[in-house]
């Protein structure tokens, strides 16, 4: 009898361990879900902020009278919507990347062309394509997203008066 609980040691021993894998395997799980979760709402985030930016720049180029003073305006839209005021070396290469998505845009709100012979409709500006690209183009150039500048919140500093 002195073998029975060595035996039911050794019984509850690899019950044991079951458990505490089954326990592992449950928090890796919870972990990517958690992960997945927020990889989703990032996600859900950032086309949201596309098409608010979308919006913004379509009634934006929309009052303009050419395409030269549309890119200008869609810059300063998208100036107004990072909160920045002055100028820098960095803003300025930004500025100038964004151009695309502003010539898609402007693009976008003129009328379509006549269809030409054999009925052949040229295609609408996929400005959604623009957006990616300038995207793909910061998070190269910053390693970070620049939908994110949207998220920041803005310090308000006290007025000096000289």
């Amino acid at each position: 009898m002195n073998q029975t609980p060595d035996r039911d040691e050794l019984v509850l021993r690899s019950l044991a361990e079951d458990a505490a894998a089954a326990q592992r395997e449950e928090i890796a799980f919870r972990d990517n879900i958690g992960r997945e979760i927020e990889r989703r709402e990032r996600a859900r985030q950032y086309a949201f902020r596309r098409l608010s930016l979308a919006e913004l720049m379509l009634k934006t180029a929309r009052q303009a009278e050419d395409q030269q003073k549309a890119v200008v305006a869609q810059v300063a839209a998208l100036r107004s919507e990072f909160g920045w005021h002055g100028e820098s070396e960095q803003r300025k290469r930004i500025f100038d990347a964004w151009r695309p998505v502003a010539l898609s845009v402007w693009s976008a709100v003129q009328p379509p062309p006549e269809a030409a012979e054999g009925g052949a409709v040229m295609p609408a500006p996929d400005i959604a394509a623009a957006l990616l690209e300038f995207e793909r183009w910061y998070e190269a150039a910053f390693g970070s997203n620049y939908l994110d500048l949207l998220n920041q919140e803005m310090e308000e500093l006290p007025v000096v008066e000289f």
